[in-house]
């Protein structure tokens, strides 16, 4: 390092003492930045007494003038760290804090006021004024709270299954469950008899599982040369008119973006999506390894967010009268553009699973009579002529339990997800198939 010359004997002492100026003058430029006083004011004393030594005798005290370098270079490896400012909420910046890389990152402080900041990056914890942020360089600022808000903010369940799910895949899998809460709570995974990792979870469509499907291909067959070999696809009657993307709840699509770089339809947000992989990008050079993990277990307790479903399902007239509402809302799906991009979709996943020689099993789960009842025929008519027609060309399994008599009320816990006893007669039906079909 440059200073460190104040301690080599070959070099004229008018010299070092040239050097020595400039590190104090250095030093009294950064003696107003609260993040550095502590170390400074370490620094100068020892360099006062360098400076009266000089003065007196022309030369350094030996022992003074290596504490000082010693010291200094403490210092200088601060500040060729990233310089990094905090801004938003206290309790937001302190979370963000815990997850900085220290050992790349100096922390200037948080920033209030407005104040027009120095420093490499400003890293937004928690909502910000819009004219706060317009007096800082654009370039400088990270949006951490529009991470967190994709990552988990959105959904902690969401980003709960996402953990399980790579942990899963560290262990190794033997294949994929695609689909909806429905796949996602309605099957037991610790007592399904193959190894499957669950790609199903609340609000995914079409799209989702089949770039779901192909995320977590390349990263068996490609990065831990591991075969998938078994795919269950989840099915209903009403999906091949839904789009995430184009629903009320589209917001949802962001927790998948950083998995798998694509948004579907959500032009809205291209911009965002772009300022959100340079953010990325800085983050992953800047934050821990893992960080949003170790910033979501630190602000949420996941247990909550996926657990056994003791509750059973209760029928009065009252209650079928007001379910009965919500299930027509989920069939209110008058979208033929979307009827017709998902019948796409579906055979693009399904030729892939085939052309790939894996086992397939199109799965409709159980749903309770209430359900049933108000599924309309004719949307359920077109997904079986649509499915019929693709197993005719990709030579795929249907299991359909929809209207298993085996399931009653008390299988469910509401208008349409299974209850823990329901997972676990439901699993044991899709095992004995499996070992029908496959074994």
């Amino acid at each position: 390092m440059w200073f460190e010359v104040l301690l080599q004997e070959e070099i004229t002492i008018d010299k070092q003492y040239y050097i020595f100026l400039k590190t104090i003058k250095f030093l009294r430029e950064m003696e107003n930045d609260f993040s550095y006083r502590q170390i400074i004011e370490e620094i100068f004393p020892i360099a006062e007494k360098n400076v009266v030594s000089f003065e007196k005798e022309k030369h350094f005290l030996k022992d003074e003038i290596q504490e000082y370098v010693q010291k200094y270079r403490i210092f200088w490896i601060e500040y060729l760290k990233y310089q990094i400012w905090l801004m938003g909420n206290i309790e937001d910046c302190k979370n963000v804090e815990k997850v900085l890389n220290f050992e790349k990152v100096h922390l200037l402080g948080r920033l209030t006021g407005g104040v027009t900041a120095d420093g490499d990056y400003i890293i937004v914890c928690s909502n910000v004024k819009r004219e706060e942020l317009e007096k800082q360089k654009e370039e400088k600022i990270i949006r951490y709270d529009f991470l967190r808000y994709c990552a988990y903010e959105i959904s902690p369940e969401k980003m709960y299954l996402d953990i399980k799910l790579r942990q899963k895949m560290e262990l190794g899998i033997e294949g994929v469950v695609t689909g909806l809460s429905y796949e996602q709570r309605g099957i037991n995974f610790d007592k399904i008899r193959k190894n499957f990792a669950c790609l199903a979870t609340p609000g995914q469509d079409l799209f989702l599982d089949y770039h779901n499907f192909l995320w977590a291909y390349k990263e068996t067959s490609f990065k831990r040369k591991v075969e998938i070999k078994y795919c269950i696809v989840g099915m209903n009657f009403y999906k091949l008119w839904y789009d995430l993307s184009l629903s009320s709840n589209q917001d949802n699509m962001l927790c998948f973006y950083k998995r798998l770089k694509c948004a579907h339809h959500f032009h809205k947000m291209d911009l965002w999506l772009l300022k959100y992989e340079e953010n990325l990008k800085v983050c992953e050079e800047i934050m821990v390894e893992n960080y949003m993990d170790i910033d979501y277990n630190s602000n949420f307790h996941p247990e909550l967010y996926y657990k056994e479903v003791n509750k059973q399902y209760e029928m009065s007239d009252e209650v079928y009268k007001r379910d009965g509402e919500e299930v027509k809302k989920v069939f209110h799906k008058p979208y033929p553009l979307t009827f017709e991009e998902n019948v796409g979709i579906l055979e693009m996943f399904l030729k892939f699973l085939y052309i790939h020689n894996i086992k397939t099993l199109v799965y409709i789960p159980p749903f309770p009579k209430i359900f049933n009842d108000f599924t309309p025929q004719n949307m359920k008519e077109t997904t079986w002529e649509v499915l019929l027609k693709l197993k005719e060309k990709y030579e795929f399994h249907i299991l359909d339990l929809s209207e298993d008599k085996a399931f009653e009320n008390k299988h469910f816990a509401d208008w349409s997800h299974l209850n823990i006893n329901g997972a676990n007669l439901a699993t044991e039906i899709l095992n004995n198939y499996m070992e029908e079909i496959w074994e």
